[in-house]
């Protein structure tokens, strides 16, 4: 065997805490393939099989706010892998590894056992949250940061070339196109770059602008890419109409999809944003990473440690503030901000580097600082979550992981067979299962609103009027030969000021053409007359 490697095993088996993490996420991991996937997987992957199978264009042919980058990163699984659960749950595990090798090349500047706690952390964190959050967009825009992370020197014996400027700004284009609020730490990182660029160059207004010409030059390649896709497509007019005239409305509502304005949205978004979700005390801990840091002066004086050190705790904090932009504090919207905490916890350990003590102390508080790091983790819930579901899945396997509790199947089971070439389905629902269950069963949508909650919201509005005259219009033209309707409290539902659950347009039309041909589990199934 490698000597190196004989090497590095022996410095793990000296962190036995770390090493049985290591083995139960190995396990963790594992159980996975037997998982299926729910809530907006299933939407996203649906998007892409329309793609695929009926050559669906996005925004022209689908009404959807999520950007041209998720779409094809769905595309490239569905079109490849097919849109099963198993192949899914290996894509979540190799994008989970690409994301973790990178992360150990970046922060084994602090440290290997440091880089591999950094890693340790944050799939612990990653796996224990569940189906549900698994490759959602925040997530996905995770990988090209990373990259972009990986860019900044470890030294200033390393060149800044421009070329690591165009990468980072190649990075950060490619997170804009899967969700623009991303890019909030682009600043920071070009900022990041020029300091050591500046400790090799005396930096002037001329190397200023080179740089950052240079890097926007990049973040410009896939935007630009994207949008002459759309425009070949005709499909561009309908995107910037989404994006202008939509978006502003969805992101006026809150994560409870409660439409609020003036005073009450701005006491929403302070209140919500302080909270950090569920990771306030990984946030403690990541600070006292950086406490235990600054504490040193060995370390400090090494500039360019300090360098990188300031680039994650401010990305950390951007971050932090990053689901304000979007004003809706939903979980997953905290998976960038969960990732540079735990990565920033990691640096807990930095004490050990300079520990002088016997053998047996040594190894004493190398232990103590060990359970630490499971503490700071437990402490917002993490690690028990992630032993229960561990425990669920060594025990009950797939049945602990039934979306909807059965109503996908159910759906999936009588819709399927049923189904001819040509025919054309509209689901009424959004999270509901109706369109889990029409990707499983292949089914065609009929018009391009593939979600029914945006006919609710800010019914004063002229857009919203103009969508609910475009679906009306489709549904009368198209006559789908099934409308799936979930109509209880199990999907969302829009509330406050200027909305309704009323469509009496709609209903008038399912009474005179259609009939209920399947009910169950809160859900209806109509057939056309």
């Amino acid at each position: 065997m490698n000597s190196a490697l004989l090497k590095r095993l022996s410095a793990i088996s000296q962190h036995p805490v770390l090493a049985l993490l290591g083995v139960l996420i190995l396990i963790k991991a594992y159980t996975t393939l037997s998982w299926r996937y729910e809530m907006d997987t299933p939407l996203l992957q649906y998007i892409a099989f329309l793609i695929d199978k009926f050559h669906y264009v996005p925004y022209r042919d689908i009404f959807e706010t999520s950007m041209p980058g998720t779409f094809l990163f769905h595309y490239l699984i569905v079109h490849f892998l097919g849109y099963g659960d198993l192949a899914f749950q290996w894509v979540n595990l190799v994008v989970l590894t690409l994301l973790m090798l990178v992360t150990y090349r970046f922060m084994r500047r602090f440290g290997q056992i440091i880089g591999l706690w950094s890693v340790a952390l944050f799939c612990l964190i990653y796996l224990a949250e569940g189906q549900t959050m698994y490759l959602q967009k925040d997530y996905i825009g995770l990988i090209p940061i990373s990259v972009a992370f990986l860019c900044i020197p470890f030294d200033f014996k390393t060149a800044t070339t421009p070329l690591r400027f165009a990468l980072v700004g190649l990075m950060y284009g490619i997170a804009l196109i899967i969700k623009p609020h991303l890019i909030i730490t682009l600043p920071i990182v070009f900022a990041t770059l020029l300091a050591f660029r500046q400790q090799s160059e005396t930096l002037s207004w001329q190397n200023f602008l080179s740089a950052a010409s240079i890097t926007f030059a990049g973040l410009l390649v896939p935007l630009s890419i994207v949008l002459l896709w759309l425009y070949q497509h005709e499909a561009l007019i309908t995107f910037l109409d989404m994006f202008s005239q939509y978006l502003p409305l969805h992101t006026a509502m809150t994560g409870d999809h409660v439409t609020i304005s003036g005073l009450s949205r701005i006491s929403y978004l302070l209140t919500s944003t302080v909270r950090f979700s569920v990771y306030g005390p990984l946030l403690l801990s990541a600070l006292l990473g950086y406490f235990q840091f600054l504490m040193h002066k060995q370390l400090t004086q090494n500039k360019a440690l300090l360098l990188f050190l300031g680039c994650l705790a401010l990305s950390t904090l951007a971050y932090g503030i990053y689901p304000t932009l979007a004003g809706k504090f939903w979980r997953y919207h905290y998976l960038p901000f969960a990732y540079f905490c735990s990565i920033s916890t990691a640096l807990c350990l930095l004490p050990m580097a300079q520990l002088q003590d016997t053998k047996f102390i040594y190894y004493c508080k190398k232990l103590l600082i060990s359970l630490f790091m499971l503490v700071a983790v437990s402490l917002h819930g993490q690690l028990p979550a992630f032993l229960a579901v561990l425990g669920s899945d060594l025990f009950h396997g797939k049945e602990s992981h039934i979306p909807k509790n059965g109503r996908v199947d159910d759906i999936i089971s009588w819709l399927k067979p049923r189904l001819n070439p040509g025919d054309l389905v509209q689901p009424l629902d959004w999270t509901g299962g109706a369109i889990h269950a029409m990707l499983f069963s292949e089914a065609q949508l009929a018009t391009r609103y593939i979600y029914d909650y945006y006919f609710y919201h800010h019914l004063s509005n002229p857009f919203i009027q103009g969508l609910r005259q475009a679906f009306i219009c489709q549904m009368t033209q198209l006559r789908p030969r099934f409308i799936i309707d979930v109509p209880g409290e199990d999907k969302p539902w829009v509330s406050g000021v200027d909305t309704t659950r009323e469509f009496p347009e709609l209903r008038d039309f399912i009474a005179k053409n259609y009939k209920p041909a399947h009910q169950g589990n809160n859900y209806i199934i109509y057939e056309i007359i």
